[in-house]
């Protein structure tokens, strides 16, 4: 099951990335939600599935990493003819922050250490 997990978090993260460097799609153009919306819920994704490549090690090493690849997006982006812009950037940290908080509250259950709550999230930081 970890060995899919794995594959399956390494495939979003490729799949995501292939969207924001690729060409600019129809879709993209025509898109119900916001751009900083997407760049939030997809770098809350990317987070999400580097803390599971990433099983090992603290919650900030996975964050970091995203953010690092969220900047690295928008230098590429703005390479290639895409725009890149500082508010993407910040959409980005933020839905890397909120996947922080969120993987702290999921952690415990996923390791299989029991509840989460305040003991557990401490002893797993």
């Amino acid at each position: 099951m970890k060995t899919f997990l794995r594959l399956f978090a390494a495939a979003v993260i490729a799949g995501l990335l292939s969207l924001m460097l690729g060409p600019v799609l129809a879709i993209e153009r025509l898109a119900i939600v916001s751009d900083k919306l997407a760049h939030a819920v997809a770098f809350f994704m990317i987070a999400v599935c580097l803390e599971i490549l990433i099983w090992r090690s603290t919650r900030l090493l996975p964050c970091l990493l995203a953010l690092v690849i969220g900047g690295l997006v928008e230098l590429i982006q703005g390479a290639i003819g895409r725009d890149a812009s500082w508010g993407d950037f910040l959409a980005d940290f933020i839905g890397i922050t909120v996947a922080f908080f969120v993987m702290a509250r999921l952690k415990p259950l996923i390791d299989g250490t029991g509840r989460p709550g305040r003991q557990a999230a401490r002893t797993r930081s």
